[in-house]
């Protein structure tokens, strides 16, 4: 397997010329058909990319510029992947532990039960704590006008404004007990990086994971240089309400700020396949790859909008295929993935050694992940493999 993702043939790595071509057709007919205005998709195979390609345009107007492969998507929830591999980096310089509790690192976060919570949980989403809980304490102590400190140096208003109001937000559950998604769970990791690194959370992630692995088209807080490669929504697009705003666009939000390009994930998906490792970087080692990237809470179940499961499968911020199907019917268990809302997609198969990128426009919001076709083109690419 090579250490750097390079553009070659079906051939050179078992895949079928034909089957290669349907993937590419496949995804521009995704286009043409409506699904989606704007797609971006990147398609490797043992660090050989074989598919990487633009379709649509960059807004909805009519006279919108050709879409290019370098446009910038907003990762959202993509971005906690990122995060929880600062944690590790941190983890593996001995300067902090998965199993030592939250309070141990954020003082402010107090409250009932809350000295059971550990980093491993936020990791996990086992920490007990319901994203929605913390939203209403946020929404109250906003409009009760509750006094902030000023907002520290490299973090958005935002951000620092859910972190202070919602330190105190109760437990649901106890922690490990079962999955719930929480993206707050993320912005106290992203603290903690801040607090044990001493520099803030996204220039950490910016100078020790973006920069060593060449990931040249990620940001946080898009500079203005860059904003004219952001794909722009059409205002009745899912999510465009909060996606199109300003806010987003500077986000430094450690559970979903970062935008970035096909490529570039497509880059962080191939070091996870190294094991680690790549184009002569180390980032992780083997060991801390297997950790993140195995079920963490066997036994442990989930319950998503209008999904129940039975074993949540999850690692550190990976989702682990396991059972679940997630993203494409072909996968092997042993696959990991991460969705984002209103588009973006990214699974590592290390079982067909194969790194998928799926960045789209999703219209409608109805079904969250149920419309955003990722799973047709992931079908497409497994299906082009004829030598395992």
């Amino acid at each position: 397997m090579r250490n750097k993702l390079e553009y070659g043939s079906a051939q050179q790595v078992g895949m079928s010329d034909l089957r290669v071509r349907r993937i590419a057709e496949a995804a521009e007919q995704m286009v043409n058909n409506g699904v989606t205005p704007a797609q971006v998709v990147v398609a490797a195979r043992k660090g050989v990319v074989v598919v990487h390609q633009a379709n649509g345009k960059f807004g909805p107007e009519p006279d919108a510029a050709e879409l290019t492969c370098n446009a910038l998507f907003p990762l959202c929830s993509i971005t906690k992947l990122f995060t929880a591999a600062a944690v590790l980096v941190l983890v593996e310089e001995g300067l902090m532990g998965l199993n030592r509790p939250v309070v141990d690192y954020i003082p402010e976060f107090t409250g009932p039960g809350k000295k059971a919570v550990h980093v491993h949980h936020l990791l996990t989403h086992t920490s007990g704590i319901n994203g929605e809980d913390a939203w209403k304490i946020k929404s109250r102590k906003r409009e009760q006008g509750v006094a902030l400190p000023s907002c520290p140096e490299g973090q958005d208003p935002d951000t620092h404004e859910s972190l202070f109001y919602g330190y105190e937000v109760p437990l649901r559950t106890k922690p490990g007990q079962m999955m719930q998604y929480c993206g707050f769970g993320y912005e106290l990791l992203g603290e903690i990086v801040s607090r044990v690194s001493g520099i803030p959370y996204s220039r950490f992630v910016e100078e020790r994971i973006f920069k060593p692995l060449g990931m040249h088209d990620t940001f946080y807080a898009v500079p203005d240089s860059e904003r004219h490669r952001i794909v722009r929504r059409a205002p009745e697009a899912a999510c465009a309400e909060w996606i199109e705003a300003e806010d987003m666009i500077q986000s430094m939000s450690a559970g979903g700020g970062a935008y970035g390009s096909a490529y570039d994930l497509a880059i962080f998906g191939q070091m996870f396949l190294n094991g680690g490792e790549y184009n002569g970087v180390r980032l992780l080692s083997p060991i801390t790859v297997f950790e993140m990237t195995r079920n963490q809470i066997p036994g442990v179940s989930s319950q998503y909008r209008d999904e129940s499961f039975p074993e949540a499968y999850w690692g550190y911020g990976w989702a682990i295929n396991g059972t679940k199907r997630d993203g494409g019917d072909l996968f092997s268990s042993g696959a990991y993935s991460h969705w984002g809302a209103a588009g973006p997609f990214v699974c590592v198969d290390p079982l067909y050694g194969t790194v998928t990128v799926h960045l789209s426009v999703e219209l409608d919001h109805n079904r969250p992940f149920k419309n955003m076709y990722a799973d047709y083109f992931n079908n497409t690419v497994l299906a082009a493999i004829e030598q395992l």
